[in-house]
Parts: structure tokens; sequence; C-alpha cells
């Protein structure tokens, strides 16, 4: 569904530089200064324990606005922006993991990132298939402009109020940035991953999802 050829976005992402990422993220969000590599600022994103209790940010997403991509017993969440190109990465990348990780992720969208970003993750929320609405999203991802193709709309009040509570879960993480990735390890405990990952460390990862 998404092209394989990540290479050349991955090194426009990174030539980007990491001042996109302190410019865009708030909430004591320091990135990695020393990283030269996309592979050395995906390795000082390995997966860390939430701020708040595991056990509270696991019931909250439960109970959150999202939608899902497969059935597999292994569960990811992500949070993402439609207007965050290191979301748009991730989602391509986790694709043809989808099937053989046996993954369930489940899209927890938040709009912060532009002025559009509200109305577009709206757009894909009130979507009679919102799973499809994505895909139209990230097909016409504009990487100049950082810009999701999805057309904005005005949230209903309960979409309104839905984004605004999965907003609530993002920052509880302690971490205000996307994307960000959580899910249940071999212990039963929440683990989180801000930013995006490389196709070794990502692989990594996800060895750990109980």
């Amino acid at each position: 569904m998404f092209s394989s050829a990540l290479t050349g976005k991955k090194s426009w992402l990174f030539s980007m530089g990491l001042a996109f990422s302190m410019a865009l993220v708030t909430s004591g969000f320091s990135p990695p200064g020393q990283a030269s590599t996309l592979g050395q600022m995906a390795a000082s994103f390995a997966p860390k324990s939430t701020a708040t209790s595991s056990a509270q940010i696991w019931q909250r997403l439960n109970d959150a606005r999202w939608f899902v991509q497969g059935s597999g017993p292994h569960i990811i969440y992500l949070i993402f922006d439609p207007n965050c190109p290191y979301c748009h990465l991730l989602i391509q990348e986790l694709q043809p993991l989808i099937k053989p990780d046996q993954l369930s992720i489940r899209y927890v969208p938040v709009g912060f990132l532009e002025p559009s970003s509200t109305g577009k993750a709206a757009a894909i929320l009130e979507a009679k298939n919102p799973l499809k609405a994505l895909w139209e999203n990230e097909k016409g991802f504009t990487e100049k402009g950082h810009d999701g193709a999805i057309q904005e709309i005005l949230p209903s009040t309960a979409t309104e109020k839905a984004l605004k509570n999965n907003l609530s879960i993002l920052e509880a993480t302690g971490q205000k940035t996307v994307p960000t990735m959580l899910y249940m390890d071999s212990h039963n405990q929440a683990q989180i991953v801000w930013q995006v990952l490389d196709a070794k460390n990502l692989a990594q990862t996800l060895k750990g999802i109980h």
C-alpha cells in the first residue's frame, strides 16, 4: 500500500535537521543533539517506562478514540499528527511488519503541530472508514510542506473532545512529541518509544512486544 523505497525519505527527514522537532515539540522535549545519523537518533529514543504508571496510561489508551489496522495479538498504540513527517515515515515502515509480526496497530490521532492538524485529525476520525482516510492522508503527504493530504473539517463536539483527550494522554507519557508508540512488554509493563526508528531499531523494538 505504501512505497518501500524509504531511503531517500529517511535522508530527507534527517537532513531537515533536529531543529524541526525542536521547533514543533513542547513540554520539555530534548532531541539528541549529538546524533549524526538517523540510526543514532533512533537509538537514543529507545523504549522507556512511561511517566505515569503503565497501568494508567494503558487503560486510558484502551478508552481513547482510535482505529485499528491488523488483527494480531501484539498491540501497538501509535499516536500521530496528520501533518507529522516522522509519523508519515513510521507508518510506512510498519506496513510490511504487520502480518509477519502479528501486529494490531491502534492509531491514536492528535492535532497540534500545524493550524490544520486538528481539522485533518477530525477528518480521519469522522470518516466512514478512518483507515482509508489515513491512507488518503499518507499517500498524498507533501514532504516539502509537511502537510497531510486529507482535507480538514470542522470537528464535531464529540470529536473535538476526543482529540483533546488523546492529546492529554500523549502529554501524560512525559513527552509531547509525535510519533509516540506504546506497547506492553513481556513483563506487562507499558513501554514508550518517541520519534521514528530506523529499520534495525524498529525490528528490535517489536521483538519486545508481549
